[in-house]
Protein backbone atom coordinates (compact mmCIF):
# COMPACT_ATOMS: atom_id res chain seq x y z
CA UNK A 1 0.00 0.00 0.00
CA UNK A 2 1.41 3.37 -1.03
CA UNK A 3 1.56 6.20 1.49
CA UNK A 4 -0.57 9.20 0.69
CA UNK A 5 1.07 12.64 0.55
CA UNK A 6 0.60 14.77 3.65
CA UNK A 7 -1.67 17.78 3.52
CA UNK A 8 0.00 21.15 3.98
CA UNK A 9 -1.70 21.48 7.39
CA UNK A 10 -0.34 18.09 8.47
CA UNK A 11 3.15 19.00 7.24
CA UNK A 12 3.00 22.21 9.27
CA UNK A 13 1.90 20.24 12.33
CA UNK A 14 4.82 17.83 11.80
CA UNK A 15 7.25 20.76 11.67
CA UNK A 16 5.81 22.30 14.84
CA UNK A 17 5.95 18.97 16.68
CA UNK A 18 9.54 18.44 15.54
CA UNK A 19 10.48 21.86 16.97
CA UNK A 20 8.82 20.97 20.28
CA UNK A 21 10.63 17.65 20.46
CA UNK A 22 13.94 19.34 19.59
CA UNK A 23 13.40 21.78 22.47
CA UNK A 24 12.66 18.89 24.82
CA UNK A 25 15.85 17.14 23.71
CA UNK A 26 18.04 19.21 26.04
CA UNK A 27 18.35 17.77 29.57
CA UNK A 28 18.15 21.17 31.30
CA UNK A 29 14.98 22.15 29.44
CA UNK A 30 13.49 18.74 30.18
CA UNK A 31 14.35 19.18 33.87
CA UNK A 32 12.82 22.68 33.92
CA UNK A 33 9.60 21.40 32.36
CA UNK A 34 9.43 18.43 34.71
CA UNK A 35 9.59 20.82 37.67
CA UNK A 36 7.00 23.21 36.23
CA UNK A 37 4.53 20.49 35.25
CA UNK A 38 4.81 18.34 38.37
CA UNK A 39 5.32 21.09 40.98
CA UNK A 40 3.61 24.15 39.52
CA UNK A 41 4.87 27.60 38.67
CA UNK A 42 8.39 28.55 39.72
CA UNK A 43 10.76 31.48 39.40
CA UNK A 44 14.34 31.21 38.12
CA UNK A 45 15.77 31.04 41.63
CA UNK A 46 13.56 28.05 42.46
CA UNK A 47 14.55 26.25 39.24
CA UNK A 48 18.30 26.87 39.51
CA UNK A 49 18.97 23.51 41.23
CA UNK A 50 17.87 21.80 38.04
CA UNK A 51 20.87 19.89 36.72
CA UNK A 52 23.18 22.20 38.75
CA UNK A 53 22.80 24.93 36.13
CA UNK A 54 23.58 28.59 36.74
CA UNK A 55 20.83 31.18 36.99
CA UNK A 56 21.86 32.73 33.67
CA UNK A 57 21.85 29.31 31.99
CA UNK A 58 18.35 28.57 33.34
CA UNK A 59 17.20 31.99 32.11
CA UNK A 60 18.53 31.25 28.61
CA UNK A 61 16.69 27.93 28.50
CA UNK A 62 13.49 29.53 29.80
CA UNK A 63 13.80 32.17 27.07
CA UNK A 64 14.01 29.45 24.42
CA UNK A 65 10.98 27.66 25.90
CA UNK A 66 9.06 30.96 26.05
CA UNK A 67 9.96 31.80 22.43
CA UNK A 68 8.54 28.43 21.35
CA UNK A 69 5.32 29.01 23.30
CA UNK A 70 6.02 26.15 25.69
CA UNK A 71 6.17 28.22 28.88
CA UNK A 72 4.74 31.55 29.93
CA UNK A 73 6.07 33.93 32.56
CA UNK A 74 3.96 36.12 34.82
CA UNK A 75 5.57 38.98 36.69
CA UNK A 76 4.80 39.30 40.40
CA UNK A 77 6.71 42.17 41.97
CA UNK A 78 10.33 41.80 40.89
CA UNK A 79 10.00 38.06 40.17
CA UNK A 80 8.79 36.24 37.07
CA UNK A 81 6.98 32.96 37.69
CA UNK A 82 7.00 30.43 34.87
CA UNK A 83 4.50 27.71 34.06
CA UNK A 84 3.98 25.24 31.24
CA UNK A 85 1.50 26.68 28.75
CA UNK A 86 1.62 24.17 25.88
CA UNK A 87 -0.88 21.42 26.72
CA UNK A 88 0.79 18.85 24.44
CA UNK A 89 4.10 19.36 26.19
CA UNK A 90 2.49 19.37 29.65
CA UNK A 91 0.77 16.04 28.93
CA UNK A 92 3.98 14.53 27.53
CA UNK A 93 6.05 15.62 30.55
CA UNK A 94 3.37 14.31 32.91
CA UNK A 95 3.38 11.01 31.02
CA UNK A 96 7.19 10.74 31.13
CA UNK A 97 7.76 11.82 34.74
CA UNK A 98 4.41 11.94 36.53
CA UNK A 99 3.94 8.23 36.97
CA UNK A 100 0.97 8.11 34.58
CA UNK A 101 2.91 6.25 31.93
CA UNK A 102 3.78 2.60 32.17
CA UNK A 103 7.41 1.92 32.97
Amino acid sequence: MELQPLSSEHKEEMMENAELLKALGHPIRLCILENLVLHGEKNVTEIVSCMDASQSNISQHLSKLRDLGIVVGEKEGNQVYYSCKNEKVCRLIDYLFGGNGEK
